[in-house]
């Protein structure tokens, strides 16, 4: 049976994952009209769309908590 993590310590480990492949900061000050324009683009700019919006959903329900 595989270990359990400890809640509250996977953003660490991602922020550390992010800032080795250079991704932190890449796609700026994520506003919805930005979002949605890179979504429109598709490719890469699309992926980092997605994972600003899904950022910005975990954040809005830690604040509410």
């Amino acid at each position: 049976m595989a270990a359990k993590k400890k809640p509250g310590k996977w953003i660490q480990s991602a922020t550390k994952k992010m800032e080795d492949k250079g991704t932190v900061g890449a796609f700026g000050k994520a506003t919805p009209k930005k979002i949605a324009n890179a979504k429109k683009k598709g490719g890469l700019a699309k992926k980092r769309a997605v994972f600003a919006q899904n950022m910005k959903k975990i954040a809005r329900k830690k604040k509410a908590e």
